[in-house]
């Protein structure tokens, strides 16, 4: 894991700006400026009220499973994915401070605001790249301090040394002899 000391406001693209044959960009892309998702900006995330009601929808899925009735897979799966894009609106409404390609209807930029920024996440390819290029890389940090030595470089390079050290001189080793002894 690379600890990374610069916790400042990062840009984020995700999708390129789309040109013409002749290089005019015909489609600007689309980014947005967050803020690092460290453990307390996820943890408010998770604290969010969309996903507290959400955890009262899944305790009654959990319960009525509990009570011998037969699970509705398609109900799990949908629970999956809406607690998947509850988490990523919060998440984003926490983190974004700025973004570029993004119009109001009337072809001005939009202001970066709560309802916006959900509106936003909720389109398909956006949560999917949102996920792809924000989320997966901040809980991917998340994991890694979750039982991971420290390591700079390679797997061992934080972690701590138990051999011990060589005697500082050793006796050179014999040469071998060209004659044979018979």
């Amino acid at each position: 894991m690379r600890l990374n000391l610069n916790l400042g406001p990062e840009r984020y693209e995700l999708f390129p700006a789309v040109k013409n044959e002749a290089g005019d960009i015909v489609t600007p892309a689309v980014a947005f400026t967050a803020e690092p998702a460290l453990s307390d900006v996820v943890e408010a995330a998770k604290a969010d009220p969309s996903m507290i009601e959400f955890a009262d929808e899944i305790r009654d899925l959990i319960d009525g499973e509990a009570s011998g009735a037969e699970i509705d897979r398609a109900a799990a799966l949908r629970a999956k994915g809406k607690g998947g894009l509850l988490f990523a609106r919060a998440l984003a409404r926490l983190v974004i401070t700025e973004w570029e390609g993004i119009e109001d209807p009337d072809g001005s930029p939009a202001p970066v605001t709560p309802d916006r920024v959900d509106a936003f996440i909720s389109l398909p390819p956006v949560y999917d790249r949102f996920t792809e290029v924000y989320v997966a890389r901040w809980l991917n940090v998340q994991h890694e301090k979750n039982g991971s030595a420290p390591s700079q470089n390679g797997t061992t390079a934080g972690a701590t040394n138990t051999a011990r050290g060589a005697r500082k001189s050793a006796k050179p080793a014999r040469a071998k002899s060209t004659s044979r002894k018979r």
